[in-house]
């Protein structure tokens, strides 16, 4: 049995979350484990008290050596309320696998004054993530890494939309972060959405709500849906789909170097409902190679490839979770109406809530309810969890020969199903540009 006491770290001392971590039980079917964070879900450190937030700029810090790069690392944490994320860097291959993976709103780079080196950094730069604010920093002219007007001139038909002088001073600082922010949104509107299913307990149906989503979404957009089946060590979504993957998650891993929007399309397998599925490695030995930094790169990249990103994950609360959590647009908590499942699922929002993630990216989806004397009602599950109930799906053996067969409910629509009206309002909810989502109330189990 893993441990169910968790250490988030934030890279220079730890908090241990006993609060959240103990009151998962052992007796549940999943539990917490020791993991690395990802940088924009740290939590509060008990010794350096540093905040990082999901709504922080994310910064490329590229310089020319390691105390520079810390010292503007160390400016710009010191100039908002919410520190930004600061990738620091010396090694311009390093810097690009960092625009890759991260995608951060600005880039700084340290310029050495000799203009050729510097035009082939920010070329590379924009090559791979052109939405990215370029921002020279530099010494005064003169000075060694100085720069002439001229050189100013020749880097901003490069592209380079600012310059700092070091040392920075605050203020300048604070004005680019102003600069950044709606420049962010509107950025990330421009991209596809991601979604995710997530419970920390198994069997509540998780994996055939993330398929029969994606399933929908693609008979709306063909070729324009991708399924990413995160559960590498129990991926179903294959057999649910009835396809046997070649290709599968681990040859992303694999060939993440190279990775982009078309070796995506190239290793996800077509369905006839036209979804795609990147699916879960066959081997879960292999599959434990996979690790956080790969994913983020595999999500980002998804994202701009695809109208719509659906993700399973596994019902355990590790790094890849965690990473997908810190990118999707929201994630739909699943869980069933009957009581240790509602404890299970309140425990696991007080962890996010530990981990300050955001509510409003959160959806709660109640599936196979049954009206049966001693389950929870859905009123009974939102004050429980303290939050609205966005879907209710109600039970059905439908769902379950659709299962067994390896053909998605979805794919049959049933005009008078209650099972089919739930979903439809439940897809329609990830269609729809807000995230808010009324809650749904249904009147009984559907025995069809």
């Amino acid at each position: 049995m893993a441990t169910c006491q968790t250490t988030i770290w934030c890279g220079r001392s730890c908090v241990n979350i006993s609060s959240a971590a103990k009151s998962l039980s052992p007796k549940s079917s999943s539990a917490i484990v020791s993991i690395r964070c990802p940088p924009s879900l740290l939590q509060r450190c008990e010794r350096c008290r540093v905040i990082e937030s999901l709504s922080a700029i994310k910064l490329l810090v590229f310089a020319r050596n390691e105390a520079t790069g810390q010292g503007i690392a160390d400016a710009c944490r010191g100039a908002d309320e919410v520190a930004p994320q600061c990738f620091v860097t010396t090694d311009l291959t390093r810097a690009v696998d960092i625009s890759r993976d991260r995608e951060p709103q600005a880039a700084l780079i340290e310029l050495t004054g000799d203009v050729e080196t510097d035009r082939q950094s920010i070329r590379e730069l924009r090559a791979v993530t052109p939405e990215t604010v370029l921002v020279g920093v530099h010494a005064g002219e003169g000075d060694p890494g100085g720069v002439s007007l001229a050189m100013i001139v020749q880097l901003v038909r490069e592209g380079v939309a600012d310059f700092l002088r070091l040392p920075i001073p605050q203020r300048e600082l604070r004005q680019l972060f102003d600069r950044l922010r709606p420049r962010g949104q509107s950025t990330r509107r421009q991209l596809g959405r991601c979604i995710a299913f997530m419970s920390n307990k198994g069997g509540v149906g998780k994996s055939t709500l993330a398929v029969n989503t994606a399933v929908s979404l693609a008979s709306r957009y063909p070729n324009e849906v991708l399924l990413i089946d995160a559960s590498l060590q129990m991926g179903v979504c294959a057999a649910m789909l009835n396809l046997e993957p070649k290709t599968t998650l681990l040859d992303a891993f694999q060939q993440r170097q190279r990775l982009d929007e078309t070796l995506i399309r190239q290793l996800s397998i077509p369905h006839e409902s036209g979804l795609l599925l990147l699916a879960a490695p066959m081997d879960p030995v292999a599959a434990a190679d996979i690790d956080d930094q790969s994913m983020t790169r595999l999500l980002n990249l998804s994202r701009r490839t695809f109208r719509y990103v659906v993700v399973d994950t596994f019902p355990l609360f590790d790094q890849i979770v965690m990473t997908v959590l810190d990118i999707v647009s929201r994630a739909y908590v699943v869980l069933d109406n009957v009581v240790p499942t509602v404890l299970s699922a309140v425990q696991l929002l007080k962890l996010l809530d530990d981990l300050q993630y955001p509510h409003e990216r959160i959806g709660i989806v109640v599936n196979r309810f049954q009206r049966i004397t001693g389950n929870p009602s859905i009123e009974d599950i939102g004050r429980a969890l303290r939050l609205p109930v966005d879907s209710v799906i109600p039970y059905s053996r439908r769902a379950i020969v659709a299962a067994n067969s390896g053909r998605p409910f979805s794919s049959d629509f049933v005009r008078f199903s209650k099972l089919h009206r739930a979903m439809a309002d439940l897809v329609a909810s990830v269609d729809q540009v807000s995230l808010e989502s009324p809650a749904v109330e249904t009147s009984g189990a559907d025995n069809e």
